[in-house]
């Protein structure tokens, strides 16, 4: 992580099966990741819902 950070690097954390897991990278400064914890896998359609509806919540009205 240091070393992605230190060259301006996103850096995606793989196989996050816990909230403790989560906790811990986040700690270590992730921001990005995958796993059975944030999602389980699934069709390209409703991943695409998925990311329309999270951008909803956090995009502006």
């Amino acid at each position: 992580m240091q070393l992605s950070l230190a060259l301006g690097l996103d850096t995606v954390a793989e196989g996050i099966e816990n909230a403790a897991q989560a906790d811990r990278l986040i700690e270590l400064g992730y921001s990005l990741g995958q796993g059975y914890h944030l999602a389980r896998p699934m069709p390209a359609a409703e991943m695409t819902q998925l990311l329309s509806t999270q951008r909803d919540l956090v995009s502006p009205s």
